[in-house]
């Protein structure tokens, strides 16, 4: 049973990104949601390989045993992605300073790799810097659903799920990466249960990203699943 859990956890950044791929690959979507799409499928590409490599280093040749530079890359595309969803609906319109912090977020991004650190080792200041970004686009996303009568959404509405699944894993991850190296260095007990809750911060957003796509199908792509529907 443990062997099972292990499995489970190991691979929590490849599994969860699957099923909500596969939704949208057997169901037609009602809200355009492309770039959400490519997201998952750039995501799940990275997310593979980069726990390959920790799991199976010594299959790795040499050259390509480091995967730092595949969480930089998720801690860039995801951001900039779900920022370009999110400036594109019309109730975030509005909010100007919204452009003003995607344009910052992809100067600070050029000037840290550029100047600052390798893209080669780890960045916590990205991952930080990524956290922070999509907290506050999501969270001015929930704060004008409430405020903001004039253009409802329904809340089956994807942009929900997206928000919320990003929301509560950049707010578990933010602190996370905010003293992980300090965890690391304290207690390997500690260090282990901070890993276990970031792996359970990633199902619950790769889960309810493909809540949020089920609920947003529209009628099955493939003749034959739909009459099994």
């Amino acid at each position: 049973m443990y062997t099972y859990y292990r499995l489970f956890l190991n691979w929590s950044e490849v599994w969860p990104l699957i099923i909500a791929l596969l939704i949208f690959v057997f169901f037609k979507q009602r809200e355009n949601i492309t770039i959400i799409f490519w997201l998952l499928v750039i995501s799940l590409l990275l997310h593979t390989v980069a726990t390959y490599i920790s799991l199976f280093t010594y299959r790795v040749p040499e050259p390509y045993k480091n995967n730092n530079i595949l969480y930089n890359l998720l801690a860039i595309i995801k951001p900039v992605m779900a920022g370009l969803y999110l400036l594109k609906l019309k109730q975030l319109q509005q909010y100007k300073y919204l452009k003003i912090v995607f344009l910052l977020f992809l100067l600070f991004t050029l000037f840290n790799f550029l100047f600052i650190e390798s893209i080669f080792t780890y960045s916590s200041s990205m991952v930080l810097a990524q956290s922070a970004f999509l907290l506050i686009f999501t969270l001015t996303f929930f704060l004008d659903a409430m405020i903001d009568d004039e253009i409802p959404l329904p809340l089956s509405h994807p942009a929900y799920f997206i928000c919320t699944a990003i929301g509560l894993s950049e707010s578990i991850n933010f602190f996370i990466n905010l003293f992980i190296f300090q965890v690391f260095k304290t207690s390997y007990e500690l260090s282990v249960l901070t890993m276990n809750i970031s792996s359970y911060a990633f199902i619950i957003y790769g889960l309810i990203l493909a809540t949020g796509i089920f609920l947003n199908r529209e009628k099955p792509r493939f003749s034959p699943f739909s009459q099994s529907i």
